[in-house]
């Protein structure tokens, strides 16, 4: 396309996504690059240029080009569309703030830890989660107000998007706030959840599949590629999975048993609580890059997360593991597609854990 048309922006954009899919990072830049040259202001060739600038760690060039994203259709109108919505070079201290979701669940998990540090610096932060984690959300502490967006009675005078507050902060990758834990559970519900649990074995709660999207394509393992951990001799493998995956547990290979935890597992309004309250009871979680991999960083519990050969921007390169998250190890694809790997190194791990 770029031979036919050399002057297209679009398809300059595209060569690309398809360079940063094959880590050949620096022709990517380039690229996008000539895309922006070619028809400057383009949205999607800066947020794609965006993301290979954090993917690489560059979050000082990354994080101001990111807000390319508020210009993306699909971005969340929330709020009280009125108020001025946060721009860099407006100051945040002594402001009533309403910080609102953007993205998914597994960012809001993410993100809010900068919450405390802005409630220390604004005048009053209002903080509106997706809904289904409000009550998980409750969590963060004194300072911050749980509320609804859409209430009339609110007053503000500043609407920020969750994402932003990288920005607001000036995050640089050695001044990534990784103090952990932020959030935590119930103490009732993880008693309860402790007594069915039970203490047997080496328990390991797994979470294979996230939300079936283009993002998540080629991001999550088949649940069978979990086999060879599963047929370890003391270990169990519980379930964390809800929605889409499921089905695959009615198709598990021959030796291979995964425990379920019931028809009552996190179910009703309030998303993540009884998972909240699982993981604190568990040795270990292995997951792929999903919301539970945040909310078992952010509750400082052991989680793998396994990724894939080019991961989201938030895991960066190569590293093992993450500033986001100290109780967290990452298990790279060495090839593109090559979830094998990444179990067998997995496997080797668990026998030097019981050395």
């Amino acid at each position: 396309a770029v031979a036919l048309a050399p002057g297209d922006a679009d398809a300059h954009a595209n060569r690309g996504a398809t360079l940063l899919g094959l880590k050949r990072f620096d022709e990517a830049l380039a690229c996008y690059d000539r895309s922006l040259a070619l028809r400057p202001g383009e949205g999607e060739a800066a947020w794609n240029k965006a993301q290979l600038l954090l993917l690489r760690g560059d979050l000082v060039q990354g994080l101001p080009l990111y807000e390319e994203r508020r210009r993306k259709p699909e971005f969340p109108s929330v709020g009280d569309a009125a108020v001025p919505s946060w721009r860099p070079d407006m100051a945040l201290a002594g402001r009533t703030v309403l910080v609102h979701w953007e993205q998914g669940m597994g960012d809001t998990i993410q993100f809010c830890r900068y919450l405390r540090p802005l409630a220390a610096q604004a005048g009053r932060v209002l903080f509106a989660p997706h809904r289904p984690l409000a009550a998980l959300m409750h969590g963060l502490g004194p300072g911050l107000s749980i509320v609804d967006p859409d209430d009339p009675a609110l007053s503000y005078d500043l609407r920020l998007p969750l994402l932003s507050l990288p920005l607001a902060f000036a995050t640089t990758l050695d001044t990534i706030p990784g103090d952990v834990p932020y959030l935590g559970a119930e103490p009732e519900r993880v008693e309860r959840w402790r007594r069915r649990l039970g203490e047997g074995g080496l328990r390991i709660g797994i979470c294979w599949q996230g939300n079936p999207s283009l993002v998540d394509r080629g991001r999550s393992f088949p649940l069978a590629a979990l086999a060879g951990l599963a047929r370890r001799p003391g270990t169990r493998l519980i379930s964390l999975q809800k929605g889409h995956g499921v089905e695959q547990l009615a198709a598990l290979p021959d030796g291979m048993t995964v425990e379920t935890l019931g028809g009552d597992f996190d179910v009703g309004p309030d998303a993540f609580l009884d998972s909240a309250a699982v993981l604190q009871s568990l040795d270990l979680v292995i997951t792929s890059d999903t919301a539970m991999a945040h909310l078992a960083g952010a509750l400082a519990r052991p989680v793998w997360v396994a990724l894939k050969q080019v991961p989201d921007w938030r895991w960066f390169l190569d590293r093992p593991t993450s500033p986001w998250y100290p109780t967290m190890t990452l298990f790279r694809q060495k090839q593109r597609g090559d979830w094998a790997g990444v179990f067998d190194e997995m496997a080797g791990r668990l026998s030097d854990r019981r050395r």
